[in-house]
């Protein structure tokens, strides 16, 4: 969706040699849950049916009863290969975590990532948006990290597989989804410094606030033997 992200950059994103084993492991094993899935994520998603912007795939969205986490699959225009918004909702999120700023609706989920996809369904880029985009309740990155971190995502039906692919995905690309939310707080309050007097997290002008290309396999090998 942010067409022209730079790339990646995951190895220097991990840290120590612990690190970097848990990084190798994490893709090799979405490595397989890709595999086995048989189709692009997108293609089981929407079923082969014709997507419009804004339309969410599944209808109803993905919900995980036990760990309140949510994804849906979109576009925001017509013509766009579409992504996968991924949230946390209160019930399942880290203990003492408040947002920053809160919507009329108390379940209000926080956004974690957004993973857009190319032409053949192939996960292509991470990205993070700005908070009119979704409409979430806005929590600092500390504290969206702290939700990535502690992250399950395991609904039972249909959509399970997908599920864990996504999950595994969250996995291997931690440490750069981690520097992806810094960027986006970073982003949003540059962004309010050269626009005084706008509400900046509510500035349509702003929708992207910080994108890597991704590409698993080259970033799993990447990683080295």
């Amino acid at each position: 969706m942010a067409g022209g992200a730079a790339p990646s950059g995951l190895a220097a994103c991990i840290d120590g040699r612990a690190g970097l084993l848990r990084a190798r492991a994490a893709g090799e094993r979405l490595a397989g849950l890709a595999a086995g899935l048989g189709e692009a994520p997108v293609s089981l998603l929407t079923r082969g049916q014709e997507g419009t912007a804004f339309r969410h795939f599944p209808a109803g969205d993905v919900y995980d009863l036990s760990s309140h986490a949510q994804f849906y699959y979109h576009s925001h225009r017509d013509g766009e290969f579409g992504h996968i918004h991924l949230f946390q909702r209160p019930r399942g999120m880290p203990r003492g975590l408040a947002p920053l700023v809160a919507t009329a609706d108390p379940d209000a989920p926080c956004h974690l990532i957004a993973v857009g996809f190319g032409a053949r369904g192939e996960a292509t880029e991470l990205f993070t948006t700005n908070r009119w985009v979704t409409g979430e309740a806005w929590y600092r990155a500390d504290a969206v990290k702290a939700m990535v971190a502690g992250l399950r995502l395991a609904p039972a039906g249909p959509w399970a597989p997908v599920a864990r692919w996504l999950a595994a995905m969250v996995e291997f690309y931690r440490p750069l989804i981690d520097v992806l939310i810094d960027e986006r707080d970073q982003a949003v309050a540059a962004w309010g410094r050269a626009h005084p007097g706008r509400d900046e997290l509510n500035d349509e002008r702003l929708e992207i606030t910080s994108a890597r290309s991704i590409d698993p396999a080259a970033d799993l090998a990447g990683l080295g033997p």
